[in-house]
């Protein structure tokens, strides 16, 4: 049975968000050596209102009620872009590429517990069961600093992979709603709103740093941009990281659900690893391959028992239409 043509452009637009968020983290982590987390998202985000300025000029006369939506997409982002990559990066800042990236790979581990929880979707048996493995790698993957005694690399920080682990559980919430608030509206105004947020917020952050001074601000700016790595990082992440990046997993989740997007995000390794390798020349540990194992197998195992339930949900709805067709012809 072929798949949905629906489904299959849900999938295509979240492969392409994984090429573009699997090398992010090894692009970024250079920059940060020579500036702070907060000025490269501000040099990132003002990139990206640039960028994206034909996009809000098309659909602004298109959007209806727009003060709302406006509202709206700004609380939200406030929330995904502000507050999220806020602790991402300085979770970055504070460990390795490979490290943090292995670390954002555990978010469906994430999407499936706030799922239970708080949306209140069921959960199996062998969902628990991958659940529990994953988490175990999650674990290991943390908690790798207190381990290097053991020949692991010192640049390892608890408190790093613990902001990554937080960004994972609030970003996670923040597409629970996203996917609800922008199902009719359009992805691209959608994420050009939110670099006007980015940019905004993370202005007014990079102020903070310095004083509230601005003639400081522009003298660290021009102190960063003397620096490849900041060019290149904030150049990336304005195309590659928000524009393409962010509106194909906004656009892939609205074709399919929640929890089966985040589950893409397990590509990411195939991504990240050898770039890690060849570009930061961070090598992989025995150990930290093993976590991804438990990792990635977790994930497959409690995915597998989800897909089997939505086609007996399927299965169950077209065997109901087929047998009432009268009942509901008459009660309608």
């Amino acid at each position: 049975m072929s798949l949905p043509s629906t489904r299959l452009k849900a999938y295509a637009f979240l492969l392409i968000n994984v090429i573009c968020w699997g090398a992010s983290l090894v692009i970024v982590k250079p920059a940060l050596d020579y500036t702070t987390p907060f000025r490269y998202l501000f040099y990132r985000f003002a990139l990206a209102v640039v960028l994206s300025l034909p996009f809000l000029i098309h659909y602004l006369p298109r959007i209806k009620n727009l003060a709302k939506q406006l509202r709206t997409i700004a609380s939200l982002e406030i929330i995904g872009t502000t507050v999220s990559l806020g602790i991402l990066y300085i979770g970055l800042q504070k460990t390795s590429a490979l490290e943090a990236s292995v670390l954002v790979t555990t978010s469906p581990i994430f999407a499936a517990i706030i799922g239970t929880v708080f949306f209140k979707e069921k959960e199996e048996r062998h969902e628990a069961i991958g659940l529990l493995l994953a988490f175990f790698g999650t674990i290991v993957i943390t908690l790798i600093p207190l381990l290097n005694r053991y020949g692991l690399p010192a640049h390892f920080s608890i408190l790093g992979n613990v902001l990554i682990l937080l960004q994972n559980a609030i970003s996670v919430v923040y597409f629970f709603f996203a996917k609800r608030a922008y199902k009719q509206l359009p992805k691209l105004f959608v994420t050009t709103i939110s670099f006007y947020v980015g940019a905004i917020s993370f202005f007014v952050l990079s102020l903070m740093q310095v004083g509230w001074s601005l003639s400081r601000l522009v003298t660290a700016a021009s102190t960063d941009f003397q620096q490849p790595s900041v060019l290149i990082a904030a150049g990336y992440m304005a195309l590659f990281g928000s524009i393409i990046g962010l509106t194909a997993y906004i656009e892939g989740q609205n074709g399919i659900e929640v929890s089966e997007a985040s589950l893409f995000g397990y590509l990411q390794p195939l991504i990240y690893i050898p770039l890690a390798y060849y570009l930061l020349n961070e090598k992989v540990s025995v150990l930290e391959l093993i976590a991804l194992g438990f990792i990635l197998t977790g994930v497959w195992i409690a995915e597998r028992r989800t897909r089997s339930r939505r086609r007996q949900k399927v299965v169950s709805s077209v065997v109901s239409l087929k047998l009432k067709p009268r009942r509901r012809a008459i009660a309608t």
